[in-house]
Parts: structure tokens; C-alpha cells; sequence
């Protein structure tokens, strides 16, 4: 008899038929929601539960249980997004209840099993509340560029009315991709067999043989073991991915606009939670603060507020410094709140620097940076300055809810 054969025989006797047949935990037949029936994710807006490409090419799901087994990585693929979620059951806080159970109730009404008044969040729960948050993100994001009706590209290659990206993912051919994982272990493991870094903190990736952009990130950083502050947190970095994303990822936008983006984003959904981004092995300039007007109105009256000229010239999120952080998300505020429209066609133009034959091209960036300005806004850089200024200190500074 086959050896091999044998020792599988052997151990068969040993093990428990209960045991053999029992699915392993993140099996989606274990799921109580959706049961992995066909009629229930199509109204929730799922596509898969597993089986996928994720990470760097050649891997799957599959693969990446295999790799990290000792984690219970639940898979869920909606319109947008590509999700991996290995966090445990969490007990919602008294603060937190008015807020998930909103959110819980939109869940219910394509799972009816879901109960939003449940104080403890399980694992499964946990994952759809996740992948409805990030699609709410993307719509998000879509409202803010007003690319609700834009069209992209189909990923042939072929460019029928000018360039519109790379795939449909706003411009991007693979959907865009979130790992949280436990551990700083589980992800470092992760990031080195699919990157080659080893990096601690949360990582953004562009799988660029694949076309997709990823984010991982564990719950051991900062505050993430709060829902609120992992809801902001994912945000935070998926405002990054999808502007990086829109109209494909061809070349590096300013790092000024992307940051002050990603806080706006992230503060809109709670401002007690904040992230930060820093350089490869740098430790972030943070703060505890929630309420960042009067930090800005300080900047302002002190005259140590950043002009845009000195934001343009910042070329790596290491050399963002507090004051830094304050102020782009105050001109994304003020953007926001004075020129919604403007500041969408700039969010576009920015991504549209096309050389002769109508391509994307990060040449001569500056002064396609500074041309768009003036085109958009009708302003230069200190024009800017002192229109952001002016307004500023008349809406930061007025009485608590009166503006």
C-alpha cells in the first residue's frame, strides 16, 4: 500500500468524523448572516466570499490562509473592494451604540438575521459592517471628485474618447484591496512575502503588475482596537487610495493634497480619532486634539501658518510636521465649504498632466500644480493663501453652533 495513503487512513481513524467534517471557523458556510446563500449576497452586494485574487500576483485567499493559519481571516469582494478582516468579537461602547446601530439596521434589511441592538459585534458582523463602510467611503469619495457619472476605461487598452485609466476601478483594473489583521506579527509576514518590507505600521500598496491598491493594517496600532477610531483609520487611508487610484495611478499627486483629503475624509466620520502619515521608519507628528480651528486660528494669528507654495514643495509625507496636518485639512475644509465645485475639477486635473500623445505623465509637475490653480480658483499661491486665511478666521472663530 501507498505510505502516503496509509498515514492518511491511519489518521482518519484516529480523528473524530465530527472532527473531518467540522468547516474551519472562517468558512463562509459558518457564517449565520448570509449562510453563503446566492440570494442574500446579491442583495447585500457581495460578490464573493472568498477565492479571489488579493495582494501580489500569483495570490489568492486561499493562499494567504495558508500563510497567516493561524489567523481567522473572513474574505468578503463587494462592487469596489476586495476585504480581509481577522479581528475577534467586539463589545460596543455606550458612545458607540446610537452610531453602529444605525448602521447595523441598513445591514438588517439584506440580512435579516443581523440584530443591531446585539452589544457584541461578531467576527462576521464585524466584516460587513467593514465592507459597507468602505463602499460608503467610495461613494463618499465620488461625491466629493463628482464622479458619479464618469466613465472609465473597460481595461482593454483601448482609449476611445481620450485616456479615462487604466480599468473601471475608478481608472484602476483591480478593485481596491483592505487587510486588517490582529497583529504587527500578522502583518509583517504578510508585507514581507508580498512586498518585501517590514514595515509595523499600516502600509499602502501598489500591486502595480496587477493594477490594484492595497491597504493593511493591524489592531495593536494606535487606538484601533476602537471601532470608531478603525472606521476613521480606514477612511483615512482609503481617501488616499482612491485619489492615487483616480484615473490611474500614474504618477505621485502633491503630498499636501493627499494628506489634507485623507484627514477631511477621516474627521467627517469622527474627529476624535485621527490619523497620521510619516515616512518609512518615521514617527508621525501627531496630537490627541479633536478640535484642530483653534490650532489653525493659532497658526494664523502667529504667522507660522504654511503657505501653499511651501506645501507644494513637500515631496514626502516624512516632512509633514503638526502644523503641516492642520493646515491641509483646513484648505480641504475651506475648499469644501467655498468652492465644492473647483475643488473637484482641481482633485481631476491634477491626475490629468498628459503628455503630447494624450497619456498621463508626472513631468513638469510643479508648474501643471501651480497652472491649475490659477486656471480652477482664479488665484495664485498667495492669493490663496490669504482668500483660506480670511476665512478661517471668521468661520473657526465664531461661537460654538454657529457655524
Amino acid at each position: 500500500m501507498n505510505l502516503t495513503l496509509a498515514a492518511a487512513l491511519a489518521l482518519a481513524l484516529v480523528v473524530p468524523v465530527g472532527q473531518r467534517d467540522k468547516k474551519r471557523p472562517n468558512d463562509p458556510a459558518n457564517d449565520p448572516y448570509t449562510q453563503n446563500d446566492p440570494e442574500i449576497l446579491k442583495a447585500a452586494g457581495i460578490v464573493s466570499l472568498g477565492g479571489f485574487d488579493f495582494g501580489k500576483s500569483g495570490w489568492t485567499t486561499t493562499k494567504v490562509d495558508e500563510l497567516l493559519a493561524s489567523n481567522e481571516i473572513r474574505w468578503v469582494e463587494t462592487e469596489h473592494f476586495k476585504i480581509g478582516f481577522a479581528l475577534d468579537s467586539y463589545k460596543v461602547k455606550l458612545d458607540e451604540k446610537k452610531k453602529i446601530i444605525a448602521e447595523l439596521t441598513r445591514l438588517k434589511a439584506v440580512m435579516p438575521k443581523i440584530q443591531p441592538e446585539n452589544g457584541t459585534l461578531d467576527p462576521w458582523v464585524r466584516l460587513y459592517l467593514t465592507a459597507q463602510r468602505c463602499e460608503d467611503i467610495y461613494k463618499r469619495f465620488l461625491e466629493i471628485t463628482c464622479a458619479e457619472a464618469a466613465e472609465f476605461a473597460d481595461g482593454t487598452g483601448v482609449y476611445s474618447g481620450g485616456y479615462k485609466g487604466e480599468g473601471p476601478y475608478l481608472g484602476m483594473k483591480e478593485k481596491y484591496e483592505v487587510f486588517i489583521l490582529p497583529t504587527e506579527g500578522a502583518q509583517v509576514t504578510w508585507l514581507n512575502a508580498n512586498t518585501g518590507l517590514s514595515i509595523r505600521n499600516t502600509q499602502r500598496w501598489h500591486f502595480t503588475d496587477r493594477g490594484a491598491i492595497s491597504v493593511v493594517m493591524h489592531a495593536r496600532q494606535g487606538q484601533l482596537r476602537i471601532d470608531a477610531a478603525l472606521h476613521g483609520h480606514i477612511a483615512f487611508n482609503l481617501a488616499h487610495n482612491l485619489y492615487d487610484g483616480l484615473n490611474h495611478y500614474s504618477y505621485d499627486t502633491p503630498v499636501w493634497l493627499h494628506e489634507g483629503l485623507a484627514h477631511f475624509m477621516e474627521r467627517e466620520i469622527d474627529p476624535e480619532h485621527n490619523s497620521f502619515d510619516s515616512g518609512e521608519g518615521a514617527v508621525a507628528n501627531v496630537t490627541s486634539k479633536s478640535n484642530w480651528r483653534p490650532e489653525v486660528v493659532k497658526l494664523i494669528n502667529s504667522g507660522e501658518a504654511t503657505r501653499m507654495a511651501e506645501l507644494m514643495a513637500l515631496k514626502t509625507f516624512s516632512e509633514l510636521k503638526l502644523p503641516h496636518h492642520f493646515t491641509t485639512w483646513s484648505m480641504v475644509d475651506f475648499l469644501m465649504a467655498t468652492r465644492p465645485t473647483e475643488f473637484a475639477k482641481y482633485l481631476w486635473a491634477i491626475k490629468r498632466n498628459y503628455n503630447e500623445q494624450g497619456l498621463p505623465t508626472g513631468s513638469k509637475l510643479p508648474d501643471w500644480h501651480r497652472d491649475q490653480v490659477k486656471e480652477i480658483f482664479g488665484w495664485s499661491y498667495a492669493e490663496f493663501d490669504e482668500a483660506w486665511r480670511t476665512w478661517v478666521l471668521a468661520e473657526y472663530t465664531k461661537p460654538p453652533g454657529k457655524g
